[in-house]
């Protein structure tokens, strides 16, 4: 990223503010749901509202990106059909922006607080403007962790990934099984899963979900390639019949 370009200015300002106390407030914060009663579907719809000013790959309208996501998936995975209801819905925690979240805690690249920055993340220089990272408790390696913790149990900057496994966790009346909630939980986590950070905080379980992400990164990025895409009805209709499938009634936001 270019030096005061506005993706380069997005994550001067992520990295200065998201803190390890900033995000427990976050946490804690969405953990209490019922801002929005409605059904994925209409989440789905809102997603046309929002622009992504960290990512300077996507000028398209945020739905049009998960339509593609979940195509490039059915393409390679037919039967997958909760891997293509992932692709669909990854982004939807973008809804933030409607309760009026600033971009620095909705979107970007997320890392680990409460431990040692690794030099993997993004635009890493601009992280010296963290409280926390002169903060003698969170910059030794393992920091507040204790070693092969897991990656589950590490607190990552808050955004759209986090909201989104929030939501899915706390309602119970869904079908989309834990495996995948992990895929929407750490889709960002790129110093984790591309930078392979943080080797030493994960457990026996981790390896696996990092490749179910690795795999799964491959639909999201590449698909903001196919700028033939056509979003048709016939398109709209299948992913509409899974919503339905997985997601019947309204979920609490």
């Amino acid at each position: 990223y270019i030096k005061g370009s506005p993706q380069y200015e997005f994550y001067v300002e992520q990295h200065k503010n998201q803190t390890y106390e900033t995000v427990c407030k976050s946490i804690k914060k969405y953990s209490m749901l019922g801002r929005k009663k409605m059904k994925m579907k209409e989440a789905l719809l809102l997603m046309d509202n929002f622009v992504d000013p960290s990512d300077p790959d996507v000028d398209l309208p945020n739905s049009v990106h998960a339509y593609q996501t979940a195509e490039r998936i059915r393409k390679k995975h037919p039967l997958d059909y909760e891997l293509q209801i992932t692709g669909l819905i990854h982004d939807l925690g973008k809804i933030l922006f409607e309760f009026g979240e600033p971009n620095w805690n909705v979107v970007g690249d997320t890392f680990a607080l409460g431990c040692k920055f690794p030099e993997t993340i993004i635009l890493y220089d601009t992280l010296k403007e963290n409280p926390d990272y002169n903060n003698s408790k969170y910059c030794s390696k393992n920091g507040i962790y204790e070693s092969k913790c897991g990656i589950k149990n590490l607190k990552l900057a808050f955004g759209h990934d986090e909201y989104l496994y929030i939501v899915l966790k706390n309602n119970y009346n869904h079908f989309l099984s834990d495996k995948y909630l992990n895929i929407i939980r750490f889709h960002s986590f790129y110093p984790w899963h591309t930078g392979n950070s943080y080797q030493h905080l994960e457990d026996k379980t981790d390896l696996a979900m990092k490749n179910n992400i690795i795999d799964f990164n491959q639909y999201d990025l590449y698909s903001k390639e196919d700028t033939d895409f056509v979003l048709t009805d016939e398109i709209k209709k299948y992913y509409d019949n899974l919503l339905d499938r997985y997601f019947p009634d309204e979920l609490l936001w």
